[in-house]
């Protein structure tokens, strides 16, 4: 029964990994269902592409994305809920929902980073946070900019 409720309620928190999205076309639910299983793994999918909240996934992650809502996605063709599903198709699906979580919220170009840095000429440190993307952005246009000049 313990084990039941750990994996449900982790199971909530964890498919909702969209829910945290800050556009209103984000699907915030509780993938419990093949249907809303489909929409998730819809919205993650279109979000890996260009512009898209977690664009900067390497190909190694995306392909592991892919797969992970590929196996993800049998589990629910093959038992339609989480309800239904037997106790090694929960573990798979948890399994491969952390994996995929951790690799989504690094590359989350929505993530907010913060640092404290000493600016030159001061003592005082000054906390400057941007996100993911506008970090991102910063490195190809200075990568870009180094090629250009070396040209």
């Amino acid at each position: 029964m313990k084990s039941a409720f750990v994996f449900g309620t982790a199971f909530a928190v964890m498919v909702s990994f969209p829910a945290f999205a800050k556009e209103t076309n984000d699907p915030a639910v509780n993938a419990d269902t093949k249907e809303s299983f489909t929409a998730v793994s819809s919205w993650v999918r279109k979000e890996m592409s260009a512009g898209g909240r977690y664009s900067y996934v390497t190909d190694t992650e995306r392909s592991k994305v892919d797969s992970n809502l590929t196996e993800m996605g049998g589990l629910f063709d093959k038992s339609g809920s989480v309800a239904q599903m037997n106790d090694a198709d929960k573990t798979k699906l948890f399994n491969d929902q952390e994996e995929l979580n951790a690799i989504l919220s690094k590359r989350d170009g929505d993530r907010i980073i913060c640092k404290n840095e000493i600016p030159i000429g001061s003592h005082i440190p000054v906390k400057n946070c941007r996100t993911y993307s506008q970090i991102e952005a910063d490195h190809h246009n200075t990568r870009q900019f180094m090629d250009d000049r070396s040209t």
